[in-house]
């Protein structure tokens, strides 16, 4: 499975003080396309990759206009918004978001997540050795 390189991958870590969100990245394939803001999340046992999603709109019965699935009132009139308009995943949880871009195949999504993750453990421990971040 090589029809997919990782060229680049660079991660910018968050705060130390954030438990469950560890960076945001950015992946380079082929050197020719880019995937940005991509998470970085500690889970239960060990760190996962979120791609990059969007918030599911729907339109308000009275006006039309574009609404987050959470939003109680229309932006735009104030009218009231239904509750639980989100559809539910197999676990009964609300689906709320839409990734943006996402691997259809699994070795090449265990591959990216690789990548990202010892880009990662190479920032995180660079951290820790007292590295100053690019941005301060």
């Amino acid at each position: 499975m090589r029809d997919i390189e990782v060229t680049e991958v660079r991660v910018k870590l968050a705060s130390e003080d954030d438990d469950k969100l560890l960076g945001y990245c950015s992946v380079t394939l082929n050197n020719a396309f880019v995937i940005k803001d991509l998470k970085i999340i500690q889970g239960d046992e060990q760190p996962f990759i979120a791609m990059p999603s969007r918030k599911i709109t729907d339109k308000c019965g009275k006006c039309g206009y574009k609404n987050h699935l959470r939003a109680k009132f229309c932006n735009e009139c104030g009218g009231k918004q239904p509750h639980n308009r989100a559809d539910t995943d197999a676990r009964g949880r609300a689906k709320l978001h839409f990734d943006l871009v996402h691997p259809i195949r699994s070795e090449v999504r265990d591959y990216v997540h690789k990548a990202i993750l010892d880009a990662y453990a190479v920032e995180a421990a660079r951290r820790a050795a007292g590295g100053v971040d690019e941005d301060e």
